[in-house]
């Protein structure tokens, strides 16, 4: 895909589709640790340290889900990280993934969890879909 990356942006730019940089983000989070502006940030970050351009109909999914241990000080969290494409199945529009990435671990604050996902959307991103 990177061979067709290099005039994919050329064809966008000229349509004004999208503009380097650019691209949607789906977030779903059960995990009351981060916000979902927190989550937000975290991903645009992630696309930033990465370069990541996706064309129109593109877009980075994150989930997040986490929950109290049974001690109850730290907190089991699952992140799973997609590159998904919009497709037209006939009369339907769904989304299909392109990469996929998934994280767990244990964290007992924040900062371990953001990182985390971080780390999670920029490996998902490196695998080049």
């Amino acid at each position: 895909m990177r061979k067709n990356l290099i005039l994919l942006p050329l064809v966008l730019l000229a349509a004004g589709a999208v503009q380097a940089g650019t691209y949607s983000v789906l977030q779903e989070s059960q995990c009351n640790l981060i916000t979902p502006a927190d989550l937000t940030r975290v991903i645009r970050k992630a696309g930033a340290d990465t370069g990541l351009d996706l064309p129109k109909g593109m877009a980075i999914h994150a989930e997040v889900q986490c929950a109290p241990d049974a001690a109850g000080k730290r907190f089991v969290y699952t992140i799973r990280a997609a590159i998904e494409k919009q497709v037209n199945d006939g009369e339907a529009q769904r989304w299909t993934t392109l990469a996929q990435q998934t994280g767990y671990g244990t964290t007992a604050g924040t900062a371990t969890l953001l990182r985390q996902v971080h780390f999670t959307i920029r490996d998902v991103i490196r695998q080049e879909p």
